[in-house]
């Protein structure tokens, strides 16, 4: 009970954190339009739909963290996958004044995955290493790089960060649900929710990371080909 308990708390401090966001923006809104004055209408814009990617981001979490599932295989490509994400945080990383690389794996073959999944998993280190760097003096950087190792049969996925690093004393509780090393501005859920969607794909994410030296997340998954995984699913002839 408990544990229930300060899962609660911690999700509701959150939610209300979102919601005053929310209600700032709406003032500006109104403020904007009884002024008859579109920039601060639409400063209050801005501040309402960041929130609301927040609300939308910690729901999906919850539920993805929440229940065991089994991941959605279909036939996708890794870089666009990866691609997806890179040009979706560009905004964001601008804001922050981040520069946001990605470097694709020249040969990478149509696999096996859950795309929505990996989207998640991906988007979730991405959005921590910009957070990690946001505000630096001289500008932070975050590189993105796919990998493809035939001889291993996995792919590989890189977030490299030239922010300040990670503690040796939070690194055991690096993906443990609701410690976020972001404080107030985390929840606590993106690591152990990326971690989930690669365990569920047989994979893993491995962690270098040294105070004063930035930190690199590798998720690493199996290499299915479609061919494959015919191969498994197909009943035998006869």
């Amino acid at each position: 009970m408990a544990a229930i308990g300060q899962t609660i708390a911690t999700l509701s401090h959150h939610i209300k954190n979102i919601l005053q966001g929310i209600r700032g923006g709406s003032y500006l809104i109104e403020m904007g339009l009884t002024e008859h004055d579109e920039s601060i209408a639409g400063k209050g814009w801005k501040i309402v739909e960041k929130n609301q990617n927040k609300i939308s981001a910690l729901v999906m979490d919850m539920l993805t963290f929440s229940k065991e599932r089994e991941p959605d295989l279909t036939t996708a490509n890794i870089n666009a996958v990866v691609h997806d994400v890179v040009e979706l945080m560009q905004t964001r990383a601008q804001e922050e004044q981040v520069e946001l690389s990605c470097q694709p794996a020249e040969t990478m073959p149509e696999l096996v995955f859950d795309p929505e999944g990996i989207h998640r998993a991906v988007l979730n280190i991405v959005t921590n290493a910009i957070d990690a760097v946001a505000g630096a003096d001289p500008p932070g950087r975050v590189a993105v790089t796919t990998r493809y190792l035939p001889e291993q049969s996995v792919v590989q996925i890189e977030i490299r960060d030239t922010g300040p690093g990670i503690a040796a004393d939070q690194m055991d509780t690096l993906f443990s649900p609701f410690v976020s090393t972001k404080k107030s501005r985390g929840t606590g859920l993106g690591l152990p929710v990326s971690q989930k969607i690669l365990t569920e794909h047989g994979g893993k994410i491995s962690v270098e990371s040294l105070p004063g030296q930035g930190a690199c997340f590798t998720l690493e998954l199996p290499a299915v080909s479609p061919s494959t995984l015919t191969q498994v699913i197909e009943p035998p002839a006869g």
